[in-house]
């Protein structure tokens, strides 16, 4: 088995966040484990697939939650780790997507996060999430990672300034790697410079 699935989220505290329309989204949060004074830290936004919706065990939901929460990576990498999750009948879209991008400019002011360095990635319908949450705020981002998603090519010239980095499985039959081919493709011909990386006889899962 891979990091991804034999890994499980450490140190994640769960908290609620209702947005100025009332939309409550649920998260778990990663702080580093040691917060150095006058210092400011990166945020990872990490979007789960349709199999967290609903999920009680929020920190779980997606495979950069249980890699950089691990000790040794915490002490390489510190950074906050936003982990939201939606309700069963939800996507990356609408209201939720509106709430989470509220939850991030909020804990602009709440931790010393870098606002330079705010990072979204996701897997599956958290890599539609990632394309959805950079084309509603195309400079609140740093950079992205869409993993077997599907991006709104018609829209890829908003998003040309930003380093994205593409993961597909060559193999998956749920989301065909051709969606993001052809994102990669609709971004270089506007300008962009994406890098995309497919995982040869990977299925859906080349999250993990």
């Amino acid at each position: 088995l891979s990091l991804g699935h034999t890994l499980k989220a450490q140190g994640f505290v769960q908290a609620e966040y209702k947005d100025s329309k009332g939309t409550q989204l649920r998260y778990a949060i990663l702080k580093p484990a040691k917060i150095k004074p006058s210092t400011k830290y990166p945020l990872v936004v990490s979007l789960h697939g349709i199999g967290g919706r609903g999920s009680q065990k929020w920190e779980d939901n997606c495979a950069p939650n249980k890699v950089l929460s691990q000790p040794a990576m915490r002490q390489k990498y510190p950074c906050y780790i936003i982990a939201p999750t939606v309700d069963p009948n939800q996507r990356w879209d609408g209201a939720p997507l509106a709430a989470l991008i509220q939850l991030i400019k909020s804990s602009l002011k709440k931790h010393p996060i870098d606002p330079a360095r705010i990072y979204v990635t996701g897997q599956s319908m958290g890599g539609f999430g990632t394309y959805s949450a950079i084309l509603a705020e195309p400079h609140l981002f740093a950079a992205a990672v869409p993993v077997c998603g599907r991006g709104q090519t018609d829209q890829a010239k908003k998003i040309v300034h930003l380093p994205i980095w593409i993961f597909h499985g060559e193999k998956d039959s749920l989301i065909p790697p051709r969606h993001s081919l052809e994102m990669v493709a609709a971004l270089k011909k506007a300008g962009g410079k994406p890098i995309y990386t497919e995982y040869a006889g990977v299925g859906h899962g080349s999250w993990a």
